[in-house]
């Protein structure tokens, strides 16, 4: 959403979909199950002080409730 964007207009759904499943490569299961920090995220430039962060508490809850998947083929 831009900044100037009221709360009063819908959010552009199929616009934001569009963009995270063709030029992030997400599929719309990981679109769907992202918070909409994440989202903010994913579509603020990198080195917007306006986009929000996340501490280091709440990526450890992150990490805690979505683990990476071992791999099971390590040498």
């Amino acid at each position: 959403m831009k900044p100037e964007q009221s709360e009063d207009k819908p959010v552009p759904w199929h616009e934001l979909m569009h963009k995270a499943c063709r030029e992030f490569g997400w599929s719309p299961h990981t679109f769907w199950r992202s918070t909409l920090i994440e989202l903010e995220m994913a579509f603020t430039l990198p080195g917007n002080r306006r986009a929000h962060t996340i501490t280091r508490g709440v990526l450890e809850e992150l990490l805690v409730q979505f683990p990476d998947e071992e791999d099971q083929q390590t040498p």
